[in-house]
């Protein structure tokens, strides 16, 4: 069985909390920063950051940078950070959001349907 965790995001100091979501131990964002390292995408990551930072500061952004995504009936929020290449998705939670998944823009729909399935699987392991 999936072990889910939340574990601080140390380098975003916001007013807002985000947190990023472990699985088995390890960290989504860790894991998905490691695979950006040495390429270009590693400036525009960092930018990411800031436009959480930002946003958890009290700052409103852009559609173009961060997008409410969530379905009609759903019951909790969902939303996407954007940048030109890259996606993090994320959940709110109470003072705050928690990083589910992160990718690219040419993969973005298969992206979506990974972050909806985490996302549920999470959920459903907080009422055990």
């Amino acid at each position: 069985m999936t072990k889910f965790g939340l574990r601080k995001i140390e380098s975003i100091h916001a007013k807002q909390q985000f947190d990023q979501l472990e699985i088995d131990g390890f960290g989504i964002l860790d894991l998905f920063e490691k695979k950006l390292k040495g390429t270009t995408y590693q400036n525009e990551f960092k930018v990411m950051l800031t436009y959480m930072e930002y946003l958890g500061n009290g700052g409103l952004l852009p559609e173009t940078k961060f997008k409410n995504i969530t379905p009609v009936k759903e019951s909790v929020n969902e939303y996407e950070f954007k940048s030109k290449h890259l996606r993090v998705y994320a959940i709110q939670k109470t003072g705050g959001k928690i990083i589910v998944l992160g990718g690219f823009k040419n993969s973005q729909k298969r992206d979506i349907i990974s972050f909806r399935a985490i996302k549920k699987a999470y959920l459903i392991s907080l009422k055990y």
